[in-house]
Parts: structure tokens; sequence; C-alpha cells
């Protein structure tokens, strides 16, 4: 259980040590919005005419919250990572992992909803076969995407812990 605490702490302070910074929170919020809007929009959750219209069927419910959480989980990683661009002057080496990682959590979210399949049914009947495969797997696409989100996330507060030197008293207070 302390090995637990000691996991729980570091990543608290690592948020605490990004976030403290209200430009960070804003850039999270930014991102969070940029992302989660037009997708839905795209997957008909928001509708902007003939005026603003929000409907979420009980049945779409896990694609909601699916783009909701990648939305979320995207500007959280994006935001860390630009802390450490900026302030720790990290390696581009060990930066590719957290950009690398948001996009690719970002785009596999992004595909497999109504953005992947306009973009793909310009292409005939390959299309057609690709976006067959995208409906029917959008679910489980998005759910890799999301793990994607997560191990980015942990990855980058490894190595904030690291590279901070983020130390903090095991001992209960």
């Amino acid at each position: 259980s302390a090995a637990s605490d000691v996991y729980k702490r570091q990543q608290v302070l690592a948020l605490r040590v990004v976030f403290m910074n209200i430009r960070y929170i804003f850039l999270a919020i930014v991102i969070f919005f940029s992302l989660c809007l037009p997708l839905l929009a795209v997957t008909e959750f928001l509708f902007l005419e003939p005026y603003v219209f929000f409907y979420v069927p009980i049945y779409q419910l896990p694609n909601f919250l699916s783009i909701v959480i990648i939305s979320a989980l995207t500007g959280l990683v994006l935001s860390m990572s630009v802390y450490r661009i900026r302030f720790l002057q990290a390696s581009t080496k060990k930066l590719r992992s957290g950009l690398l990682g948001s996009i690719l959590g970002a785009g596999a979210g992004a595909c497999c909803g109504g953005v992947g399949v306009a973009l793909i049914s310009i292409f005939g009947t390959v299309g057609i076969a690709a976006t067959t495969f995208l409906t029917n797997l959008e679910i489980p696409l998005r759910l890799i995407s999301i793990g994607i989100l997560i191990f980015t996330y942990l990855m980058i507060v490894k190595d904030l812990n690291r590279e901070c030197n983020l130390n903090f008293d095991v001992k209960e207070r």
C-alpha cells in the first residue's frame, strides 16, 4: 500500500507542478473544447443550425462519453507536454513520446467518428469498406485511444517526477 501511496502522490505532485500556472489550465481547457466541440458536432450530438441544440440518445452514451474522455485526456497530456518543452528543456527524443502518444490517442479517437467516415467516403468502394470497418469498431478504437492517452499521461508523470527531482516524504504525517 505504501507503493500505491507514493504513486498517487507522484501523480498529484506532477499535476500540481504543471497546473500551478494558470496558462496551462487555460491551455488544457482550450484544447479540450477545440477537440470536443467539433467531434460532438460531426457525430451529431451537437447541432448548430437552425439553432444550437445538444442531444445524446441513451444508446449513444458510450460514444459521447468516449469523445469527452478523449478530449479531456488530450488537453491534459498536451498541456503537460508543453510544460515539459518550455520549462524543462527536455531532449527531443524524450518529448516525442508525449506528443506522439497524444496525437495518436486523439487521432484514433477522432478518426473512428464522423471525421474519418467523411474523409474515407471519398475513396469509393475501398472507402465504403473502411467506413463499415470504422463504424463497427468505433467503441473499441476509442477505448484503444483512451488507453494510449492514459499510458502517455503516466509516462509524462514519471518523466516529470524524474526530471524535476520531485521528492516527497513517504511517511504518514
